[in-house]
């Protein structure tokens, strides 16, 4: 056979290589936002060397196969007519042992390292100094974050201090999701019921792509978040920026919005867990109303949207993105979001269970004013807002639960935000009646307004939360 005439069709194939090759290099960009090469932390560094060290081992096995066996290919061809077969190997004791040998050899060379590391990055250092906790629970389709011991809770964008290992603590409230911070650390599965752990450190300022890398559903490839790392200065004044009280409403549209807010949307979604009250028992909230939706699946869609967790919203203004960390934050989007958010990110549930949508009540004028109020919900300035501690009594820790978990709504005096002002409403019944009115909201309805509390209300608190509440109410 012709040598010549063998290689001609490969040419071609080498042709069409010249467009294609180019593309293919764009995947090993390490400036790509997701890219495993571009690493920022001795988490990612680590596995990236070992990668490239496995990567060139696996180079060198395919060079000496394919050169083996186009040596072989080219040296004993069929020549003319000669039907003689090439000298046999087979029996030869030597080469047997050798080319066993070698992939033992090559298997040991690539499992001793990947076994260290593994072992290595089982944790975090010790010697290091102290470590940062983060607790993150994946959701269908969004991830809640919350610092224990900082009493803040937020979704969707983690800040960590620059130079300070982390420590996440992950759980799932319904199918196996995947954390997964290309730049910083390799992905961890997170298994509904169990607790997973991951720690990375970040040796550089800046915005992380992270990714569910876990098919989980309908909006699996839109559950995205971010990383910010930050120098450890900024980063405690965020801490403290997120238990500051919201900047007082400038515009009329963002009051106008707050009070459609807590029409349509503080049923599913909170604002206030700036306050220390609230914060803590966010995660208690958000885990029993999970809890109950899935465990009861014969309530109605109109119950149901009572119990669905949803992402946290409080001082929302200070994000940058939007969706999950699909798109920037901005008027624009924010306004597209509310609007249609199937749009923007098929498959999450906003659209389909809660009620504005399905009745179709929510007017142009109220997505201009939603956005307008989610855009200015953001801390006072740092020392403009200070808050004297007071006795640990009862009537105090009643109106801490108040402020957390009822001034959106409700006013102390005769002032209506949404609900009716509680001033004097011991005039108006019985401390029974104040109770039937925190546990079953739906009892009796003040005329002339609607009840927009949940209907589990009552179970958010403890019955010594729920009696100190009813001081206070008393007090008013």
């Amino acid at each position: 056979m012709n040598l010549r005439r063998l290689l001609r069709p490969l040419r071609s194939r080498f042709l069409f290589l010249i467009p294609v090759a180019p593309a293919l290099l764009v995947a090993c960009n390490k400036e790509d936002a997701q890219s495993t090469f571009g690493t920022s932390g001795p988490i990612a560094n680590t596995q990236a060397d070992l990668f490239i060290f496995i990567f060139w081992i696996a180079v060198a096995v395919f060079v000496l196969v394919e050169g083996a066996l186009i040596y072989s290919i080219v040296k004993f061809r069929r020549r003319g007519s000669d039907d003689s077969l090439p000298d046999q190997t087979h029996g030869n004791n030597k080469l047997e042992v050798i080319w066993t040998i070698i992939p033992v050899l090559i298997l040991i060379a690539i499992a001793v390292p990947t076994v260290k590391i593994i072992y290595d990055q089982d944790g975090w250092p010790t010697d290091q100094g102290p470590v940062l906790e983060v607790k993150v629970r994946a959701h269908q389709w969004w991830w809640e974050i919350e610092y224990p011991g900082e009493d803040v809770v937020t979704a969707n964008e983690i800040r960590i201090p620059v130079g300070q290992w982390v420590n996440f603590s992950m759980h799932s409230d319904d199918v196996i999701h995947s954390f997964w911070v290309p730049k910083l650390a390799g992905k961890m599965d997170i298994v509904p019921g169990d607790v997973r752990e991951l720690a990375m450190k970040a040796d550089e300022a800046g915005f992380y792509f992270g990714q569910c890398a876990e098919f989980c559903g309908e909006a699996h490839a839109k559950m995205r978040f971010r990383v910010k790392a930050e120098e450890p200065a900024a980063f405690q004044d965020w801490l403290a920026s997120m238990r500051r009280p919201p900047v007082e409403l400038a515009s009329t549209d963002a009051i106008d919005g707050q009070k459609i807010f807590a029409t349509n949307c503080a049923t599913c979604h909170s604002v206030n867990t700036w306050q220390a009250p609230a914060a803590r028992n966010e995660r208690t909230r958000l885990a029993g109303l999970r809890e109950t939706f899935l465990l009861d699946q014969d309530l109605a869609d109109e119950d149901r949207v009572n119990l669905i967790a949803a992402p946290n919203l409080t001082h929302f203004a200070t994000r940058e993105t939007l969706g999950a960390g699909l798109i920037d934050l901005t008027q624009e989007n924010l306004e597209q979001w509310i609007a249609d958010p199937d749009a923007v990110k098929e498959g999450n549930r906003m659209k389909d269970l809660a009620a504005p949508y399905r009745d179709g009540t929510l007017t142009p004028g109220d997505v201009r004013q939603l956005a307008a109020y989610l855009l200015e919900l953001e801390p006072v300035a740092a020392g403009t807002a200070t808050v004297t501690p007071g006795p640990d009594t009862p009537l105090k820790r009643g109106e801490a639960t108040f402020a957390a978990n009822c001034s959106g709504c409700h006013s102390t005096g005769d002032d209506i935000v949404f609900g009716p002002g509680l001033a004097g409403i011991s005039n108006r019944g019985e401390e029974a009646y104040i109770r039937e009115s925190i546990e079953d909201p739906g009892a009796f309805v003040v005329p002339d307004f609607s009840n927009a509390m949940p209907g589990n209300f009552g179970t958010l608190f403890s019955i010594e939360e729920i009696d100190e509440l009813i001081v206070y109410l008393k007090s008013l």
